[in-house]
């Protein structure tokens, strides 16, 4: 499978996963007491850490799976069952993520709220990764992985830019839309997770 078909499957499952839907409550949560440029900072920051951490995911993750020998057909299969139940979670406790993200302890520092829990896991989910590793594990060149890795920096420019509408966003217009909007998507994900499996089953039986 070329990048193109790739790539259109991959945008629809990082924003589901990692995108400004689960972003934007998080964070208007943990930055309500803090000033505009202090919340400007901390989304720079987080942002820039979530990059980091997805292109050593695309660059190693993908090698370390390429080394251990593992067949199209058990990524596919993997993919589609990680994709599909994390869509059934989040379609049955929409809200879960949000809350778990958002409770905890007083961070020490902004720039400490901006790696745990915001860079980490807000922006960038243990999910999120692992699909977006078993994705570029199909391809060898530099270049197709960097593709598949601009589309997950897609996904971190929406967030940053949800980031910074956090409060007026939640303000304004609140959570209703973003809870719509994540059920679309649960749904469509659902979708493209039992298609995986089945891809991934048909290639397995492959004599």
């Amino acid at each position: 499978m070329t990048t193109g078909p790739m790539a259109a499957k991959l945008i629809p499952l990082l924003f589901n996963m990692m995108g400004p839907i689960g972003v934007i409550p998080v964070f208007a949560a943990l930055t309500a007491q803090m000033d505009d440029e202090t919340r400007r900072s901390v989304a720079r920051r987080a942002t820039f850490l979530a990059f980091c951490a997805l292109a050593l995911a695309v660059f190693l993750g993908a090698a370390m799976l390429k080394a251990w020998g593992i067949s199209n057909g058990s990524l596919i299969l993997a993919a589609g069952v990680i994709v599909t139940l994390t869509a059934l979670l989040s379609l049955v406790s929409p809200q879960a993520g949000v809350a778990a993200s958002s409770q905890g302890a007083t961070p020490a520092s902004p720039q400490q709220l901006a790696v745990t829990p915001l860079a980490f896991p807000a922006l960038v989910t243990p999910r999120a990764v692992g699909v977006l590793i078993i994705f570029v594990a199909f391809f060898e060149s530099a270049a197709e992985r960097l593709v598949l890795l601009a589309v997950a920096v897609l996904i971190l420019v929406l967030d940053y830019i949800g980031m910074r509408a956090a409060r007026w966003f939640m303000a304004s217009i609140g959570m209703t839309p973003l809870l719509v909007l994540g059920a679309v998507f649960g749904v469509l994900q659902v979708a493209l997770g039992v298609q995986m499996m089945v891809e991934g089953w048909q290639l397995l039986a492959l004599p």
